[in-house]
């Protein structure tokens, strides 16, 4: 049988005959210790999932500023304080709405895919609860996030939560929602800090009960005494936190009765949220649904 031998093989073994005996047996004991030093798997899984970490960070930065380069503002007026709302004036084809679409969806899975499950800072959890209650309820409203430092605007109203210009004048008609109470349920959290404010009234379930807390009390309150009664609640859920993004989901259903699980639903939302500072600023609404 003929074996053949590589260049480089040849020359390790002619230099390894002219090493004196001495210097390599050293040898081989540095090369048998190396040989048997443990390796830190930990430290590596560390390493690879820090590179990883950061890798979907930038892509998250660059994803947000492309978004960002893409949006403008729509002209809605100074008249009853209706807000900004951000569009996408040169996307006017399906295929480019489509495009736009994809950029929030694609920010939307890597705060999701890198935060669910996570724990949640509790300060940035209670602030961001605190903006969407109070931005649901008509009581204030997020400021849009912005590319560089240019001046930040405020969101438009949720829903019918805004004031609505006086048909019979140049002045402004408070929201029909105004003087109501507006229900919160709120499974992650167990207390909340509360908008202040007179008027709408906030109320809040907390827990992974308090649905049906909600739906028990409307129906000894009210339920009991009116079948045709409909609980109205906003539904806050699920929310995710991942390296000063954050995903919020929305739902607004609409239940008879007090008991009825499967009742219509009012629509709902998917915000996609930055923090800037201490301050959370709504960097998309990245779908919404319903009334």
């Amino acid at each position: 049988m003929t074996t053949l031998f590589g260049a480089s093989v040849l020359t390790a073994q002619a230099s390894a005959k002219q090493v004196p005996p001495a210097r390599a047996a050293a040898g081989g004991g540095a090369a048998k210790s190396a040989a048997s030093a443990p390796v830190d798997s930990a430290a590596l899984v560390a390493r690879l999932l820090a590179i990883d970490e950061r890798t979907a960070l930038s892509r998250l930065t660059a994803l947000r500023s492309r978004y960002l380069r893409k949006a403008d503002w729509a002209e809605l007026g100074d008249r009853c304080t209706p807000g900004a709302l951000r569009v996408f004036p040169t996307d006017t084809t399906p295929a480019a709405r489509d495009s736009v679409q994809a950029i929030a969806e694609a920010m939307e899975e890597i705060v999701v895919g890198r935060g669910a499950g996570s724990p949640r800072p509790a300060a940035d959890a209670r602030a961001l609860l605190r903006v969407v209650v109070g931005w649901e309820a008509g009581i204030d409203r997020p400021n849009w996030d912005m590319a560089g430092t240019a001046k930040p605007r405020q969101a438009i109203a949720t829903g019918l939560t805004g004031e609505v210009p006086d048909p019979a004048g140049p002045g402004c008609l408070p929201s029909p929602t105004a003087t109501d109470t507006v229900t919160f349920v709120i499974p992650g959290f167990a207390d909340m800090e509360f908008p202040r404010a007179p008027r709408p009234r906030v109320k809040a379930y907390f827990g992974p009960e308090g649905q049906l807390h909600a739906r028990d009390e409307f129906f000894v309150d009210v339920g009991s005494k009116d079948p045709k009664a409909e609980l109205r609640y906003i539904l806050v859920a699920p929310m995710v936190i991942w390296n000063g993004y954050a995903m919020v989901g929305v739902r607004r259903p609409q239940e008879l009765g007090g008991v009825q699980v499967d009742g219509s639903n009012r629509g709902g939302a998917a915000y996609l949220f930055r923090q800037v500072g201490k301050e959370w600023r709504l960097l998309s609404v990245v779908r919404s649904w319903g009334g």
